[in-house]
């Protein structure tokens, strides 16, 4: 059985679905190595290449169904940037799930009364905004299907028939399973200061001295020296 760290036990991860070796490497070394597209209930998919073809009308609504592709943004700031080029208020773009910062996505947004060559004439760094369609309705989170991630995987030191080996072997456990569990992992917990569901269970029980406690002043192996440092001096001498 595959041992479990204790960085992933303190977040109630104490098992794992499959149990064949994995195949080693880094993810996320360069930015395009971690891409994320957007799916809808609908079957849209938001790509990151934007359509090569001149964009015709389609649908019927005052919304306009946009994808936006988005490099080194935050969600909140990208949306933030893309209704001050246009000239309208932050209200009137919502979208239905937020992406990560640091990599290559593709979402959804929908603008209220808002005309494809505008949106066709917004040029920011790093951001693009293609239109898709016409809609009755906005955007929202229970429109979101799923995400389609193609990850890159760098610094494998196997040779390629371990690599296929290893991850077939993987694949066919997964399809016995019939897939696997939708478990909160790192994503949600953090990974330097896995900390956040402590916090959460202080809040929740009404003692907001021991969220703030756990917040400021528990230190991590994981963090640098002076940090961990800083927390622990805190800690022991409660002196805010």
């Amino acid at each position: 059985m595959l041992q479990v760290p204790q960085l992933e036990k303190g977040v109630g991860i104490e098992t794992y679905a499959t149990q064949s070796l994995g195949i080693g490497g880094k993810i996320r070394q360069l930015l395009d190595d971690f891409v994320v597209e957007e799916l809808l209930v609908d079957g849209s998919l938001a790509e990151v290449s934007a359509p090569v073809e001149s964009w015709e009308p389609a649908g019927e609504g005052r919304y306009l169904i946009c994808v936006l592709v988005k490099r080194r943004w935050d969600t909140f700031l990208a949306v933030r940037q893309v209704a001050e080029r246009l000239r309208i208020s932050q209200k009137r773009i919502r979208f239905a799930g937020i992406k990560d910062t640091k990599a290559l996505t593709a979402q959804h947004i929908s603008l209220q009364n808002v005309s494809p060559n505008k949106v066709l004439d917004v040029q920011i760094k790093d951001i693009t905004v293609y239109p898709q369609r016409f809609s009755r309705e906005r955007m929202y989170s229970q429109l979101i299907r799923g995400n389609r991630f193609h990850i890159t995987i760098r610094g494998i030191n196997h040779p390629t028939s371990v690599i296929e080996e290893r991850t077939k072997s993987v694949q066919e456990e997964i399809e016995r399973l019939g897939g696997v569990p939708n478990f909160f992992g790192h994503q949600r917990f953090g990974t330097i200061r896995p900390n956040t569901h402590q916090i959460g269970k202080y809040l929740t029980r009404g003692d907001a001295e021991k969220a703030a406690l756990v917040f400021l002043a528990e230190p991590s192996i994981h963090e640098n020296p002076e940090a961990r440092e800083a927390r622990q001096q805190l800690q022991d001498t409660m002196n805010f």
